[in-house]
């Protein structure tokens, strides 16, 4: 009997555990969020979209402006992490070229950011098609602003 009681407190308690895990990375994931906005808005970049937990996405960029992208995942386990963006083209050379990776920004709680950033310039065309990757699954903020054409 003391062992099945033990063994229900053990059980018990790790999906307590499990279950915070979860609910502490939805919550410093919003807190994170709430200071990218607050800062990226006082650098003049605006809020364009959001990924929720995924491996890909991808926007449509336009020529003379900034991007500012933040990666958001859960650090809890350590996992071995890749975050980039590359332009969707099938010449190689050319997505090499216009790829950027990230760089590690913040970590709050068990929510760690990575972010990248890069700018357009003139291009002919309205926009170009922009992929984004990331390893493990993550939260993706997508800001931007207009810059000067040179």
């Amino acid at each position: 009997m003391k062992n099945s009681l033990l063994l229900f407190v053990i059980m018990t308690v790790s999906v307590h555990g499990f279950s915070q895990s979860g609910n502490s990375f939805k919550h410093d994931n919003d807190k994170i969020f709430g200071l990218i906005k607050d800062e990226a808005s006082k650098q003049g970049y605006k809020y364009m979209i959001k990924f929720a937990t995924t491996n890909q996405g991808a926007i449509n960029v336009t020529p003379n402006t900034g991007y500012e992208i933040f990666f958001v995942y859960d650090n809890s386990s350590h996992p071995a992490t890749s975050f980039k963006a590359h332009l969707m083209t099938p010449d190689s050379a050319l997505m090499k070229k216009y790829t950027v990776k990230s760089f590690d920004r913040a970590q709050v709680g068990v929510a760690r950011v990575e972010q990248l950033e890069f700018s357009t310039k003139s291009f002919t065309g309205d926009t170009r098609p922009v992929r984004l990757e990331a390893k493990p699954a993550a939260y993706i903020y997508v800001f931007h602003k207009i810059m000067p054409a040179k």
